[in-house]
């Protein structure tokens, strides 16, 4: 029994060596092939490699602010936004520079359309246009002719209101003529004659009882009646024309020279009208033919000017509008907005962080003065990044810094790395490690 037991326990000794053994063995076989694949692949000499750390960012980016201060009126974008040049991100409060760049491109575009028309020459409805002014400024001649003949024709026809009036005056004032006088007493002769035939008459009858029924008694009243109807007359005869007949004749005729007056009045403005109406003739066949001839080469030189000197007054407009906008300045990404609506910012501040993320480089931030003496343009490096620890980037240095930054009491120099492939799930301002390596 007791051997049966040592048999057992020398086996399991005989096992448990065994396999220590073997362990050993492989251990040495593993240690000799690590040390043979040393000897096949050099260790680096790390005096030859420089650490630094940096950041990824895009080879174009700006800090963008409005040259002028205001209240934010308009935002346009948003972080992540990618824009593109010539795009308006950000405005200040500017209605009234726009109103004034909208008047200065109507001055631009009127300019423009003078020029073009003096260039172009008249077309065929600016030349009928023309000849029908001129047409029609003849018949204004014809117009201002015929009232001018009209106030003539008033002037002549006041004129023999005017004698009229004057011989009717006459007339009234030469009474009694002569003739009638001579009228007169013959009326009174005659009446005389014919009173005393009718009293010879009733004196032959006049003891008649009958006698006021008798026709001679008729005819001597009738024969009285007409004596004194003569005596009548020539007493309104020898009297002659009263004051106040005078008077009327006399107030007819100034009212007739009143009437002269005015139409001679009349005169000057017809004649300034005839003249007036003349020039227009003048000037329209000045026009017409002028047009006809085409624009001169002063013209021309004038009307260039005017679209030189719009075009300066709208960009003068639209400067004073840019510096109450932010503009993007080349292609690329929104990394931050800094203000909101209705802020009241100063220049200088920026507003929006733009780069263009299609091209991005590795900066150092923290590389040394005793290590930048070593490196130089083109030199090969090393790029991992703390977002994927596990992937080894390869770069290229493009360009040193010339001059240094000092961060934290340490003399830095700037480096910049391109690293094409790049993962596009790096975002830009991630921190990078680079091993720049030496010659």
């Amino acid at each position: 029994m007791r051997r049966w037991i040592l048999w057992i326990f020398v086996l399991a000794v005989i096992g448990i060596g065994g396999w220590f053994g073997y362990n050993y063995y492989q251990e040495q076989q593993a240690r000799a092939a690590e040390e043979e694949a040393a000897r096949a692949e050099p260790t680096p000499d790390l005096e030859r490699v420089i650490w630094a750390s940096g950041r990824l960012q895009p080879v174009t980016w700006a800090g963008l602010a409005p040259s002028a201060s205001g209240t934010v009126a308009r935002i346009n974008v948003k972080v992540g936004d990618r824009v593109t040049a010539g795009d308006v991100l950000l405005e200040l409060s500017n209605d009234t520079l726009k109103s004034q760049v909208a008047v200065a491109e109507a001055a631009v575009s009127e300019a423009e359309a003078a020029l073009a028309k003096l260039n172009a020459g008249p077309t065929r409805a600016d030349i009928a246009a023309a000849e029908a002014a001129v047409e029609t400024a003849k018949a204004q001649v014809a117009v201002a002719a015929a009232q001018m003949l009209e106030v003539q024709a008033a002037i002549d026809a006041a004129n023999a209101e005017v004698r009229i009036a004057q011989a009717r005056y006459a007339e009234v004032a030469g009474h009694p003529t002569p003739a009638e006088q001579v009228q007169a007493q013959a009326l009174i002769a005659q009446a005389e004659a014919g009173l005393r035939n009718a009293q010879a008459a009733y004196n032959l009858v006049k003891g008649d009882p009958a006698i006021g029924a008798r026709p001679e008694s008729l005819a001597l009243a009738q024969a009285t009646a007409n004596l004194e109807a003569a005596k009548a007359q020539q007493a309104v005869v020898a009297q002659g024309p009263t004051a106040q007949q005078l008077a009327v004749a006399a107030r007819a005729i100034d009212a007739a020279r009143v009437g002269v007056q005015a139409a001679e009045n009349r005169v000057p403005g017809a004649e300034a009208n005839v003249r007036a109406a003349m020039a227009q003739v003048e000037s329209a066949q000045a026009a017409l033919d002028k047009l006809l001839a085409g624009a001169t080469p002063e013209e021309i030189q004038m009307a260039e000017a005017r679209v030189q000197s719009a075009q300066a007054a709208l960009g003068s407009a639209l400067a004073q509008l840019r510096q109450s906008q932010v503009i993007a300045p080349f292609d690329g990404q929104v990394g931050a907005v800094n203000v909101r609506l209705g802020e009241l910012i100063d220049p200088g501040k920026y507003a929006i962080l733009l780069g263009d993320t299609s091209g991005m480089h590795v900066e150092t931030t923290d590389l040394r003065e005793t290590d930048v003496i070593r490196v130089h343009d083109g030199m090969p490096v090393e790029v991992t990044f703390d977002a994927m620890p596990d992937v080894v980037f390869q770069g290229t240095v493009t360009d040193v810094a010339p001059v240094s930054t000092a961060e934290q009491g340490s003399t830095n120099y700037t480096v910049h790395i391109s690293v094409p492939n790049l993962d596009a799930d790096l975002r830009w301002g991630m921190t990078a490690f680079v091993n720049i390596q030496t010659e």
